[in-house]
């Protein structure tokens, strides 16, 4: 069709005022809408630029400018049409007035079409409804109140979500008064002063109003709003906001006040028993330093008396002044042998004492683990106790060295043997197993096949002055129930430790550990 578009030219010679009226007739259809003019026949007489431009898009498919100029033909009456060229953002939109035109006796002498470019203003009314349904898809899924009144504070606009909360519908709220639905709340001194805002058209937020719902439960909701002007006459057109529900909150926060309020009173109790407690500490912590002097004083009352006795005997079991009978030997060797025992006790009940000092010396350095064994077994003459035993593998052979403290690691595996010794009846057997973990420690098991301890008791065998009750019994000889209490004691002092396992019927394995490198600070 382009090549159809044509200006029509004037026949006659041109004249200077012709020649300038063309002129002014080519610049109005160079910037001019797209608009065109036909004879009565259709055919082209006069068209804009803009028109040539777009008429291709304007004609596509399903129309043509001859298939307007008929329906003006026969209908002789204007007509509208709206048309879009491309897609996309890249689409123009157009709407266009096609009318006939008539001479002044009436008679039909062409055509004329009129176009309008509307894009700017389609493209603005699409952002405005996109813009309009975002808005609305935000309030219908806000939980919040979004609301408006008008000048008279009655309602003009709520969201679902404050009809969810008092159970009523959207419509039957619209026009009621503001404050038909309640008020704001009077023991709150910002709440108070929503009223006078209102009056002074001043903003507010986070006021709480008072309503209630279909069930009559008083809900708490937190109000904010901004006055509205007109555009033009700057003249007050009412209120717009929002509203948080916070009934939940506020009963959240009343049962914390509750809860606050016992936790001070409990508080105030439990401090009053630390007091208590803190004068029970002192008095016990008094108590302890008296028990300790006690301890140190019946050391040494006890101690001289008896370290006599035991010297006295042993010198006439050596027979230094002359030898004795039988009877009388015997009487001294059980006054030696009660002796002994009875230091041996007196040093257990007074080492707890000592290991709770603060200036305990613990001197460690690499040892032999073999010559602390036989030192250990060499103190405790076990072929002579026990005869008849399989004590064939209690001397293991080892090079391992540990770091720990000499005469306290040989105080732990005399313990650990002896009761061994105590507790494994005859035909049974005694061992003493050495290792090196890929821990960096040494240990040292002391085993037997003894009667074992109850799973119950293991976990108390190291508390202090606790006895296993069935082992204990079954033998005559008592122990303060302290050996194990100290022994791990001082393994925890040398960065050790000492653990069971232990089956009944089957015996017991004490596992005492080392390190082998200083790790004590």
């Amino acid at each position: 069709m382009a090549t159809e578009l044509k200006l029509a030219a004037d026949s006659r010679q041109p004249t200077p005022q012709s020649l300038i009226s063309g002129i002014l007739l080519e610049a109005l259809f160079d910037h001019a809408q797209p608009f065109y003019l036909t004879d009565s026949g259709g055919s082209l007489i006069g068209y804009s630029k803009a028109f040539a431009k777009y008429s291709e898009g304007l004609f596509g498919a399903g129309t043509s400018l001859m298939a307007i100029i008929e329906q003006l033909y026969g209908e002789r009456h204007e007509i509208r049409r709206t048309d879009s060229i491309g897609e996309g953002v890249d689409a123009r939109h157009f709407t266009s007035r096609h009318f006939p035109i008539n001479n002044a006796n009436g008679e039909l002498i062409g055509f004329c079409g009129i176009y309008d470019d509307i894009t700017p203003h389609t493209k603005a009314a699409r952002k405005t409804n996109e813009i309009e349904s975002w808005l609305q898809d935000v309030i219908r899924s806000a939980s919040d109140w979004v609301w408006a009144v008008d000048h008279h504070y009655n309602l003009t606009f709520v969201s679902p979500g404050i009809s969810k909360i008092l159970d009523v519908t959207t419509q039957s709220m619209i026009g009621q008064h503001l404050f038909s639905l309640g008020d704001f709340d009077a023991d709150d001194i910002a709440s108070i002063k929503t009223r006078t805002d209102f009056e002074c058209r001043a903003s507010f937020r986070g006021r709480t109003f008072l309503m209630k719902d279909s069930q009559k439960k008083m809900r708490h909701i937190l109000l904010s709003g901004v006055p509205v002007f007109d555009d033009f006459s700057g003249q007050f057109t009412g209120y717009r906001g929002t509203g948080t529900d916070i009934t939940r909150r506020v009963e959240a926060e009343k049962l914390a006040g509750k809860a606050k309020g016992a936790l001070e009173k409990t508080y105030g109790e439990l401090r009053t028993r630390n007091e208590e407690l803190l004068i029970a500490l002192n008095h016990a912590k008094a108590a302890e330093n008296a028990k300790i002097d006690f301890l140190a004083t019946i050391s040494h009352e006890l101690k001289t008396p008896l370290n006599s006795i035991i010297g006295f005997s042993d010198a006439a079991k050596q027979h230094i002044h002359g030898p004795l009978d039988n009877a009388y030997s015997e009487y001294f060797d059980h006054i030696h042998n009660a002796g002994q025992h009875l230091l041996a006790l007196i040093n257990d009940l007074l080492e707890p004492t000592n290991l709770q000092r603060d200036d305990l010396a613990i001197n460690t350095k690499l040892e032999s683990i073999e010559s602390i064994i036989d030192e250990a077994l060499s103190l405790l003459d076990i072929e002579g106790v026990r005869q008849n035993l399989d004590l064939s593998a209690l001397s293991p052979r080892t090079d391992l060295l540990a770091y720990c403290d000499h005469l306290r690691t040989r105080q732990i595996l005399v313990n650990l043997i002896g009761n061994a010794l105590k507790f494994t009846p005859d035909s049974g057997g005694i061992g003493i197993d050495v290792e090196s973990r890929a821990d960096d420690v040494i240990a040292i098991t002391v085993w037997d096949t003894g009667i074992g301890i109850p799973a119950d008791q293991q976990a108390r065998v190291f508390d202090k002055f606790y006895q296993v009750e069935k082992s204990v019994l079954s033998r005559g000889n008592r122990g303060t129930g302290l050996g194990l209490s100290i022994s791990q004691r001082l393994a925890h002092l040398m960065d050790g430790d000492l653990t069971l396992v232990s089956v009944p019927g089957r015996g017991s394995r004490f596992t005492l550990t080392l390190p082998t490198s200083p790790h004590r600070t």
